[in-house]
């Protein structure tokens, strides 16, 4: 299905310019009145993390937290108690294995579901999804074996995924892991991760997802794949436009500490 008419009503986007033309609550809105529910649900994959907040909250009795979820709360709550098919397969299995003790051992409950929500992503019908969820799985990863050899941690506990690409992070012990002749933007992000401006680290490394997204559809004007890489792109302006310089200076300071504790995985 070609959504043309939605395609060429949206505004232009420019590369480096942090300031988002509409906001992905009225993108979402817009789009409702053309999308498909298999294209739906595929857009709603990129939501998903805000459920695993809440799902993890759930299981460890804590009071849930305001979010916008894929499921409604009460359905989420429900899902703890009895899984069951009203959700993706990979979070019914994680509840399962976190309420009867089954979670891979030498990993946080966080790392584990993040683990398996990118495995899910990566089996998807849709090129773009699994190419994406493929991409920015390495580009995360990487950053996490980067500084976790700075700061002397074992990378091997800190990696999530079990593709060629993680398991060299895990084996090697070279400065680029062994992966520069296969995956060339290895060593731009072994470049971005020597600046020691950890906020610029981050713009960096979401221009590399936008020029990724970007890339993904240069040649499908009118595709599904244009709408969701422009949700994306929507995304990384939305969560850079929220940044005033008080903000800002918040998440320089959690960069801050999340590098000095110990990188915890987050999310799509």
């Amino acid at each position: 299905m070609d959504y043309i008419a939605f395609i060429a009503g949206l505004p232009e986007m420019a590369r480096g310019e942090w300031k988002p033309p509409l906001s992905v609550f009225d993108f979402r809105e817009q789009l409702k009145d053309y999308v498909r529910e298999k294209d739906r649900q595929l857009l709603d994959l990129f939501f998903l993390p805000r459920d695993h907040v809440q799902v993890l909250r759930l299981l460890r009795k804590e009071k849930p937290d305001v979010l916008q979820t894929v499921f409604p709360l009460q359905v989420l709550e429900e899902e703890v108690i009895a899984p069951d098919d009203r959700i993706p397969a990979y979070l019914r299995h994680f509840i399962t294995d976190f309420k009867e003790g089954h979670l891979e051992e030498g990993l946080l409950p966080e790392n584990v579901l993040s683990w398996r929500y990118y495995d899910y992503l990566q089996q998807s019908g849709n090129r773009l999804v699994r190419e994406y969820a493929a991409y920015s799985l390495n580009l995360k990863n990487l950053e996490v074996a980067l500084n976790a050899r700075k700061h002397g941690r074992e990378i091997a506990r800190e990696i999530v995924g079990a593709n060629a690409f993680a398991d060299a992070l895990r084996a090697s012990g070279s400065r680029d892991f062994g992966l520069s002749a296969d995956y060339p933007y290895v060593e731009q992000v072994i470049a971005t991760m020597e600046l020691e401006d950890l906020v610029e680290r981050e713009r960096r490394l979401d221009l590399m997802l936008w020029d990724f997204l970007e890339e993904a559809v240069k040649f499908e004007y009118f595709s599904f794949e244009r709408v969701l890489s422009y949700m994306l792109r929507l995304m990384l302006l939305e969560r850079w436009e929220r940044m005033s310089p008080e903000t800002g200076r918040r998440v320089f300071m959690e960069l801050l500490e999340r590098f000095r504790q110990g990188f915890q995985f987050k999310d799509v």
